[in-house]
């Protein structure tokens, strides 16, 4: 008599992730959207708030890529917390801040939180396939998104109703607060066992000399070259990633120019995304069990894109803001899919000994092609009608989505080459 498997949840130390992981997005998103608002009302220049939001992703390029030669090393509960930890100080600096010419307050710590988001993010996903059994790992993902958007759903509106109605300070101090929960909750998951870097878990082409960290930084992005899955992944990643980029800046223009809102409506719209994403993860809980990764991601793409295009150009019929409030929280139902979809991908693709190393370089590509996307948004304001910039936005989620329907197929049933032993066991297992 066979037996429904227990859900993720009821596992503890993912339970402890989990929770954290709602908190860690309450923080992180009323800072993104209250920082760039911050920036275009000190400024008035869409130009100055996409070059704040771009440096503000820079740092990852770096910093993310360290965090995962840690993931890989080092005992993931007491690097989150000290990750969290860290955020919460660096925030306080933005208490200084009293006109534009502190600007380049803003500009640190919106560096330092990005290097610092990325670093904890990269360990939280490198160590999440080492909490539930491996036929789980989809569910588990879509349960870390559905409360990643619940965290969304309350930080994104507070952001924006802080910021205009109380001030910056008080943006501040509730980031602070809910990194402070963060940091409680990483430490009662328990330490674990301390990662190591297996013999197994050599790329072809790395080197065997010199200092051990520092030849293992480079190693993520050799695997993901020796891999065609992680290099398909890779690629609509980072499409999926510029489109990102020219939404966070071009969604700003389409509140004040199409819709004539201000601070409350952008941090509203932002925030009902994450209703769509509650419902998108209670269906994928159940489409978990028929659906492959790949086909998370592709059905998510398409979505996505259909629904920026009806949103964008019903701009041209009405600028109601009840409206759009139900088409924003109908965007957020496949955004929980092809998050599920891509990071579900990579992890399974990827041997565990490499885990920490190849999420970390994900997560900062992703990172440098939304940075290129917000530049590239900053430009076409300038250049082009808002609508016209922001159905080019959709058109590359669509492009995204035909490659991923191209390129993207069930994992192969035989043995094939990958970038080690371990990877291809794993590619074959489903």
């Amino acid at each position: 008599m066979s037996t429904t498997p227990a859900h993720p949840l009821r596992q503890r130390r993912f339970l402890y992730i989990w929770a954290a992981s709602f908190f860690t997005e309450i923080s992180r998103w009323s800072l993104l959207i209250a920082l760039p608002l911050y920036a275009l009302t000190l400024t008035g220049s869409a130009l100055v708030t996409s070059t704040v939001a771009m440096l503000g992703l820079l740092p990852s390029l770096i910093l993310t890529p360290l965090a995962g030669v840690f993931a890989d090393r080092w005992r993931p509960a007491p690097l989150m917390a000290w990750l969290a930890g860290t955020r919460a100080l660096l925030l306080l600096p933005l208490l200084l801040v009293a006109g534009e010419g502190d600007l380049w307050i803003v500009y640190l710590v919106m560096a330092a939180e990005s290097g610092l988001t990325g670093m904890f993010e990269s360990v939280k996903n490198a160590v999440v396939p080492t909490l539930v059994p491996s036929g789980q790992l989809v569910r588990a993902n879509a349960s870390i998104n559905l409360n990643s958007n619940l965290g969304r759903l309350v930080g994104s509106p507070v952001g924006g109703f802080l910021l205009g109605f109380t001030g910056m300070a008080s943006v501040v101090l509730t980031s602070v607060a809910m990194l402070v929960v963060t940091v409680v909750l990483v430490a009662l998951m328990g330490s674990g066992a301390a990662r190591r870097v297996t013999e197994d878990a050599v790329v072809p082409g790395a080197e065997t000399s010199g200092p051990a960290f520092w030849r293992e930084l480079p190693t993520g992005l050799r695997a993901i070259g020796s891999s065609a899955r992680l290099r398909s992944v890779a690629l609509i990643l980072g499409l999926l990633s510029v489109a990102q980029g020219l939404f966070v800046i071009l969604f700003l223009l389409f509140v004040t120019d199409l819709i004539a809102g201000g601070e409350p409506e952008a941090g509203l719209l932002r925030g009902v995304q994450a209703i769509g994403g509650l419902l998108g993860g209670a269906v994928a809980g159940r489409m978990a069990r028929r659906l492959q990764a790949h086909q998370f991601l592709a059905y998510g793409l398409l979505s996505f894109a259909l629904i920026s295009l009806a949103i964008w150009n019903l701009t041209l019929v009405t600028a109601w803001i009840g409206f759009y409030i139900g088409l924003f929280t109908l965007a957020g139902v496949p955004g929980i899919w092809l998050m599920a979809g891509w990071l579900s991908l990579v992890q399974e693709a990827t041997p565990e000994g490499l885990r920490g190393r190849v999420m970390s370089t994900f997560i900062a590509l992703s990172d440098g092609q939304q940075a290129l996307g917000m530049m590239l948004a900053g430009v076409l304001a300038g250049l082009v009608p808002t609508l016209a910039a922001l159905n080019f936005q959709a058109a590359v989620l669509l492009l995204a989505w035909l490659l991923a329907a191209r390129l993207l197929k069930p994992a192969p049933v035989t043995p094939q080459a990958g970038p080690v032993q371990e990877a291809r066991e794993r590619d074959t297992s489903r």
